[in-house]
């Protein structure tokens, strides 16, 4: 089931009444309703409103066929008792019960005695036959109020789909701010973080360089007039950080290498390829003995590296005690 706040449920309450949600959400505002002394009202009252309004539609007439049908074999069964009463009495017949029937269908029927006397001009007439029945005219006073009372209950509920089409937009409006302002925070709490671990780098690398305990060993050539970049040796956590400021892109197919030269060997740091500035930083973590550093240099090799160096030195830096 759906999982509705208050003002959620609120505004789906006029379309719940009207029954123009899914299945889901009337469910979700139901379930809201029953337990909220502010929704759980105003729901019923809005649900007899409808029931109200539906009641003053006016009702299908009767097919006229059918109608047809009833009210001959009526008029049939008055005639037989009329000529059953004639042949063993006297007195006028009984027509009230077809009388009441048709009554009952809308329409009217006077019966008239076969012994009645007209006067007419001064002489007396008896009818040979009875007076049509005629029905009553529908258009009544009591209709056409119904009819308009219809007309205001139709163009109440288009005002009540109005109102509700606004409000549902204003909802989705709502719900769309709503998310928009989720995703920027969403965004600044992601700048955040990357802030957070861009600083965390910084002091890292900051806690690497410095110190008493920080050997630096100055990278350069010959052609340089200054250093091309810097190593750090942090003796204490055997940890390293090379610094490039203006080194030249490699060749295509070739990257740099860093090697850390001992008296005995010539060991590898790792590989790298400065940024179009000439800048870079590599960080790289091998224990080697306090005084065990001769020097650092940077070849260029091919990619991947190799296990000894074979091409041409870049830059190089002697340690000093």
């Amino acid at each position: 089931m759906i999982d509705m706040n208050h003002e959620e449920a609120f505004s789906e309450l006029a379309a719940v009444a009207l029954d123009v949600v899914p299945t889901e959400v009337g469910d979700a505002v139901r379930a809201h309703a029953a337990v909220c002394p502010e929704c759980g009202p105003e729901l019923t009252a809005m649900e007899a409103t409808v029931v109200a309004l539906g009641e003053l539609v006016p009702s299908q007439q009767m097919n006229r066929g059918r109608g047809a049908g009833i009210r001959s074999r009526l008029v049939m069964r008055a005639r037989a008792e009329r000529e059953t009463h004639s042949a063993g009495s006297e007195g006028p017949p009984d027509l009230s019960r077809g009388v009441a029937s048709l009554t009952g269908l809308g329409h009217r029927i006077t019966p008239v005695s076969q012994r009645t006397l007209v006067v007419e001009g001064g002489k007396q007439k008896t009818p040979s036959q009875p007076l049509a029945a005629r029905p009553l005219s529908y258009e009544s006073k009591d209709r056409s109020l119904v009819k308009w009372l219809a007309m205001a209950a139709t163009l109440a509920l288009v005002a009540t789909a109005a109102q509700l089409m606004r409000v549902t937009a204003d909802r989705n409006s709502m719900r769309a701010d709503i998310a928009l302002r989720d995703t920027a925070s969403l965004d600044t709490a992601s700048r955040n973080d990357s802030l957070t671990a861009l600083v965390a780098e910084r002091d890292a690398m900051i806690a690497a360089i410095s110190g008493s305990d920080v050997k630096v060993v100055a990278l350069t050539n010959e052609s340089a007039r200054q250093p091309l970049g810097r190593m750090f040796w942090n003796r204490t956590s055997n940890d390293w950080t090379m610094v490039t400021y203006d080194l030249r892109s490699p060749r295509p197919g070739r990257t740099y290498q860093v090697w850390l030269i001992t008296d005995d060997a010539k060991i590898s740091a790792g590989t790298f390829k400065p940024g179009a500035d000439g800048k870079a930083v590599m960080h790289a973590n091998y224990a080697l003995a306090r005084n065990a550093l001769r020097a650092v240099a940077i070849t260029e090799e091919p990619e991947g590296g190799v296990p000894a160096p074979t091409g041409p030195m870049v830059v190089s830096g002697t340690a000093t005690s």
